[in-house]
């Protein structure tokens, strides 16, 4: 670390700790003025400081202007907390006990977080209220009960699993849990790294260096480890903590081992010859849907690592397991019955299931992917040029003969990121970029030297010419003329000119390296000595908790096809604080489409969870239901599914879920036909004196448009099932939806609203006759993917937010949004499953006459580029309108057991009371 970086960590440390003392004196003590002044009184404190006394700022006003900013941006973001449901056999315990515990790890773990990790309190904050939440899911370790508790903790990707576990076990400790096992991850790249995140955070204590670090730096106390940096626990750490003995030591006792079958073998003889029933355990599952799961489940076998987990909770009478995964979808799919003699209970969460929320600052999915029908998505590049998205696929053994143009573009684009964050003072922070193109070594080593060699070329046209004249080296360069038009196309909107750039591209590339991670390799990912600037290549291996420290740009190549698999691929999702608006992704235009399918996917995951929590439901009685993909996405690994049974070729929930068309057939009769048989649907609602209610107004944010109340559901029937539906909308399909319709009829509600939008006239002409009147159609643009046979919705979603709001009285539409503001306090739009969740609502068709469009002719000739997939003979030009009918169905939620397809886990087969045929399937390899 530089010393101009040890300056401003002192300076930034001593700053917030006057802050906080003026926060507790007051809500309103800090103000703007108050934080400016305070670094800038600690600036001068720092230049009369005699480690810092001799050094001399070369812009002092920027420096400091820097470190006010990095204050501010973290300061500003909010941390949520999380929330939980659980069983009833243990009820809270943690607040009762609280006064007379000493918190002597949790305190340290937090003060180091606070001052030398620069969390918001805020954010540490919401931490202690959730460790404290999960702690009371698990049993106080002081009872004399036996208890053996299992739980899951869900959080997104790259959103702080690590540190929330850290706070988990500090507190566990000082509560009186004796051993602590975490097993972190099947490769000693990612164990390493939690070993040594766990020592910084919790233990204290470097056994390899033998000095205290993180928070033991200025305390002796720390915890008994059993592995360290460089040694995983196995025969030689066995020797040599022989005769340790769990009830002679008064610490806790903190293991970090890889979850493989040697590591687990060596660690359970050791717990069962020194520790065997002297607990209380916990134990920590990183990435618990990783190797966790019983993959021989359906041959009535417990694979290793399953059953060795089992055996090693079976060893104490007080017991806690705690699996933290991005992806939960294989946990929630274990068998909740399932249990074995010798084994004991499968690893199902039946305690609970608690759900961390994410901080304002999360750079996700809805950030990443919610721009990819634009033109010029923000984030999102595409790979165009790669022969895996050409069809091409690769096998073991192939290598890789030059790189795709494409790839070329994103390397220069790290390179010039790079460079920004120089200019912005952030020389002393990590910059990394990952390259993931193939699982196969043989691919990524070719990969490895191709891009060597790329940079070799860019780092000898840089060192020849970046110091002339920008013209001269534009002139002089061709590589140079290919940065800048990098600059000019994704960073000129920036602060920083062409010329900035040019003037450190030499300092910025120099201390550019590569490392290939993958098990053939010596490379390793080492953020702990040095700020790195590195271009990752590998694998799965890039995947699965490993963080990819300051992750500029990510060129993934891949096309996973499992919802954990892909999501837990995505290592750009994270913080990037102060850096945000640098980061780019290339992929796919197909994995794209998989990624955002999948977080909603994950978000409906979520709300259920949230369901069951206000429900007051267990994991036992509540089927989590998660569903499939229409974009041949399987749930998860074939032999990770566990009790999860797709029970038909459908993929869609209906009791309470939202119905869309989502794409429409382009053929001009097929158009026509649906429109024209909207306008008779139109006509027979008015002979059966269904006409527009005359009170309807657009207040409280209510659509434009007509509501007709009372309308019988044989007439929904009728133009549903003669609706020319696309292929290409299968969620859409009428053969399910007219069975949930009758359902519905089953269950007394056969009375329908019906709503028919209008749009803006300031964004088309198109009109379309509803009741005698001439209302202007809803404009919609061309998606991703649009061609001659296929109109795809951009984003996919045909309506618009709020409008399932339309048949609600003002005192529906404030329950639902306050009911929605209680549980979502920090956001602000509302989210329609609100509005379809208003007790007594019926269900609601909405009739969308659409021009099928572009905005104007700018958006047109955007889409026209080759990057973005455009050309006239799909779409002639920017005037070119089709015009059609497309439909939604809000549904409402009455308790119906769906009778359409996507995965249950056996509870809810339990629920419904038949057993399920489970079909073949010959693809039963995970992606690797």
């Amino acid at each position: 670390m530089s010393n101009i970086k040890l300056m401003a960590e002192w300076i930034y440390e001593y700053a917030e700790r006057d802050l906080d003392k003026k926060r507790d004196s007051g809500a309103n003590a800090v103000t703007e003025s108050v934080v400016e002044q305070c670094f800038l009184t600690w600036l001068k404190m720092a230049e009369m400081y005699p480690d810092f006394s001799s050094m001399q700022l070369e812009d002092p006003s920027a420096f400091i202007n820097k470190l006010i900013r990095d204050y501010k941006t973290k300061e500003d973001f909010l941390k949520p907390v999380g929330f939980r449901y659980q069983d009833d056999e243990v009820k809270p315990w943690v607040n009762q006990v609280k006064p007379d515990i000493d918190w002597f790890y949790w305190n340290r773990y937090s003060e180091y977080l606070r001052n030398k990790k620069h969390w918001s309190r805020d954010t540490i904050r919401s931490m202690d209220k959730d460790t404290d939440n999960i702690l009371d899911g698990i049993s106080n370790p002081k009872t004399d009960e036996p208890f053996d508790r299992r739980g899951l903790v869900v959080a997104s990707v790259q959103s702080g699993k690590t540190a929330n576990y850290i706070g988990l076990i500090s507190k566990a400790a000082d509560a009186g849990y004796k051993i602590i096992v975490v097993m972190a991850g099947i490769y000693n790249v990612l164990r390493n790294q939690t070993q040594e995140r766990i020592e910084d955070g919790f233990v204290g204590y470097d056994l390899v260096s033998k000095k205290n670090v993180g928070v033991g730096i200025g305390h002796q106390r720390h915890p008994l480890l059993g592995t360290s940096r460089i040694r995983d626990f196995n025969k030689a750490t066995e020797d040599v903590m022989r005769g340790v003995m769990s009830g002679h030591v008064q610490e806790p006792l903190v293991f970090v081992i890889k979850k493989n079958a040697n590591s687990l073998r060596e660690i359970s003889i050791w717990l069962e010859d020194n520790c065997k029933d002297d607990g209380p355990l916990l134990l920590i599952d990183d990435e618990a849907d990783n190797a966790s799961i019983n993959v021989k489940y359906d041959k009535g076998d417990i694979s290793k690592i399953n059953g060795q987990i089992r055996k090693i909770l079976g060893l104490f009478s007080q017991s806690a397991y705690i699996g933290y995964t991005a992806t939960p979808f294989a946990n929630v799919l274990i068998d909740s019955q399932s249990t074995d003699e010798e084994a004991g209970d499968d690893i199902f969460p039946r305690s609970f299931i608690y759900t961390l929320e994410q901080s304002t600052a999360y750079f996700g999915a809805e950030k990443v992917f919610g721009d990819i029908d634009d033109p010029n998505p923000k984030f999102v590049r595409w790979i165009l040029d790669d022969d895996e998205c050409q069809g091409i696929k690769r096998r073991s053994g192939d290598v890789l003969e030059e790189l795709p143009e494409s790839l070329e573009q994103a390397i220069d684009t790290f390179i010039i990121a790079c460079a920004i964050r120089v200019l912005s003072g952030d020389e002393d922070e990590h910059m990394t970029m990952m390259i993931n193109m193939s699982p196969f070594k043989t691919v990524q080593h070719s990969i490895y030297y191709l891009v060597e060699d790329y940079v070799d070329i860019l780092r000898s046209s840089i060192n020849s010419y970046a110091a002339l004249p920008s013209d001269i080296a534009l002139n002089s360069s061709a590589k140079l003329r290919e940065l800048h038009q990098i600059w000019e196309h994704e960073y000129s909107d920036l602060q920083y000119t062409w010329n900035d750039v040019l003037s450190v591209l030499q300092e910025t590339i120099r201390p550019i390296t590569l490392a290939e991670i993958n098990s053939q390799s010596k490379d390793a990912l080492d953020y702990t000595k040095s700020p790195q600037r590195i271009i990752a290549i590998g694998g799965y291996r890039l995947s699965r908790g490993l963080t990819l420290e300051g992750l500029l740009v990510s060129y993934y190549a891949r096309n996973a096809r499992a919802y954990d698999s892909l999501m837990q691929m995505a290592r750009w999702f994270g913080y990037r604080f102060n850096y945000e608006d640098l980061c780019r992704i290339w992929m796919t235009e197909q994995s794209a489409r998989w990624y955002a399918y999948v977080a909603n996917a994950t978000s409906e995951l979520t709300d259920e969870v949230r369901a069951m929590c206000t429900a007051h439901s267990t994991p036992r009685e509540y089927g989590l239901r998660i569903k499939s993909s229409p974009d041949t996405l399987m749930i998860t690994a074939r032999n990770k599914m566990g009790a999860g049974t797709e029970v038909k070729p459908a993929k869609v929930k209906l009791d309470g879920a939202f119905i869309e068309t989502t794409a429409f057939d382009r053929d001009p009769a097929k158009l026509r036909y649906n429109d024209e048989l909207s306008q008779e649907f139109l006509e027979k609602l008015q002979v059966q004196h269904c006409i527009p209610d005359k009170d309807y107004s657009k207040a409280n944010g209510k659509p434009a448009g007509k509501l007709v109340r009372h309308v019988p559901s044989t007439l929904i029937r009728d133009y549903i099932s003669r609706y020319r539906n696309s292929d290409e909308s299968p969620k859409s399909n009428s053969e399910y939806l007219l069975r949930h319709i009758n359902l519905l009829d089953d269950y007394g509600h056969d009375d329908w609203d019906v709503f028919i939008t209008s749009g803006n006239p300031a964004e088309t002409t198109a009109s379309f006759t509803a009741f005698g009147n001439s209302t202007i159609r809803e404009r919609r643009a061309p998606g991703r993917g649009t061609n001659k046979a296929i109109f795809y919705l951009s984003q996919m979603r045909l309506s618009s937010r709020g409008v399932e709001k339309a048949p609600l009285d003002e005192q529906q539409i404030t329950q639902a949004e306050t009911r929605f503001r209680d549980k979502n306090p920090n956001k602000k739009n509302v989210s329609d499953i609100y509005y379809r969740q208003v007790p007594g609502r019926k269900p609601l068709l909405i009739i969308h006459p659409v021009a099928l469009q572009f905005k104007n002719a700018e958006t047109f000739e955007k889409w026209l580029k080759p990057e973005n997939g455009g050309n006239r003979s799909i779409w002639p030009s920017a005037d070119h309108i089709e015009e059609t009918v497309g439909w939604s169905i809000s549904f409402p939620e009455i308790g119906i057991k769906e009778e359409v397809t996507y995965v249950y886990n056996d509870v809810m087969l339990h629920q419904i009371g038949h057993d399920i045929e489970i079909e073949e399937n010959d693809d039963d390899d995970p992606d690797l």
